[in-house]
């Protein structure tokens, strides 16, 4: 399933494991051929298992991690800047085992090692969503649990509607892992130049843009600035998005090396954006035929206006060597059944 660009765009996000716990193992086993096949599944019979290979994992409170480094800005004990190192976002495509990344559990109540609900305060990563399925008995136990927290939703395994209810549960909580272990990273962005984000003009727009492309990855990419989109089979599309203000500057640097008339007009007006391919978005005195460069531009009037322009050719970003949804999914299969 593809992402669901409503609300908040995320400056990140990727298809992300879900860990099935249940003693009774043909119900684990029947599981995967209920729910949607584009969801990873990882299943365990034993609580205690399951909590020992998250354990092994280690926490990554940001997916890739590494984005943050610090530095003092005078000689003090307390004092201390933080900077985002926003270049490697889009890099953690690269990563192999990011699909990997277990963001919500699916639990029983009731299980002789250990119950469900022990099983989700054991957890260590808080970021993880926490499903928990009961039997028509259990309802005090489970709301108990809801209101302290310790689970975010309870499903009784006979109702009719179980399968619906999981499905869109494990969807809806796979969207809130990325928003927590992104917050601090969207919060940054938001104060900074890439305000568009949370511009609810923009998304309305944004959405238009991309709607018939099916992404299940997207990372925020800088110089030149835009959404990287990159479907289950690892093709992409980028969504280029410039300012006034980047339009501008672009202007001068191209007007200052004699840029041709065409590219002058359109970064004067913004309804064609340039797209080189490479370097850092701007004109160079080498590219050759910069009028063949200018894509058909849509402009955003709210709270900043923003231009955007889709990107079919995305070779700078070598897709070719990231390893796709599709390919990891079927390597899983593969393994499980040797």
């Amino acid at each position: 399933m593809s992402i669901d660009f409503h609300g908040d765009i995320l400056p990140f996000h990727f298809p992300t494991t879900t860990l099935l716990v249940d003693d009774h193992e043909k119900y684990l086993d029947s599981m995967p051929l209920l729910l949607d096949p584009t969801l990873r599944l990882r299943s365990y019979s034993s609580p205690r298992r399951a909590l020992a290979e998250l354990g092994s994992h280690g926490i990554r409170a940001v997916p890739g991690g590494g984005w943050m480094y610090h530095w003092k800005d005078r000689s003090s004990q307390t004092r201390e800047l933080v900077a985002l190192d926003i270049d490697s976002i889009h890099r953690v495509m690269f990563d192999p085992e990011r699909f990997a990344e277990v963001s919500v559990v699916v639990v029983d109540l009731s299980m002789p090692e250990m119950d469900g609900i022990a099983f989700c305060r054991e957890l260590a990563n808080p970021h993880i969503g926490k499903i928990l399925l009961t039997g028509t008995a259990d309802d005090c136990t489970a709301i108990e649990a809801f209101n302290a927290g310790v689970i975010d939703r309870f499903i009784r395994k006979s109702d009719p509607q179980a399968i619906d209810k999981l499905q869109s549960g494990i969807r809806a909580l796979q969207r809130r892992y990325f928003e927590r272990v992104g917050g601090f990273v969207a919060e940054a962005l938001a104060l900074g130049n890439v305000r568009f984000l949370r511009d609810k003009a923009f998304q309305q727009v944004f959405r238009d843009l991309v709607g018939d492309f099916p992404a299940v990855e997207c990372y925020l990419h800088v110089n030149p600035t835009g959404m990287l989109l990159v479907d289950e089979r690892g093709r992409g599309r980028f969504v280029l998005v410039q300012t006034d203000e980047d339009l501008r500057a672009h202007f001068e640097i191209a007007s200052d090396l004699g840029a041709p008339a065409a590219l002058l007009d359109a970064l004067r007006e913004g309804d064609r954006l340039p797209w080189f391919g490479a370097g850092d978005g701007y004109y160079r005195e080498d590219i050759r035929e910069p009028e063949a460069t200018l894509h058909p531009a849509v402009t955003v009037r709210g709270e900043h206006w923003y231009h955007l322009a889709l990107i079919d050719d995305v070779s700078r970003f070598q897709l070719g060597k990231l390893r796709s949804y599709h390919d990891w999914l079927g390597e899983q299969d593969q393994a499980l059944g040797a």
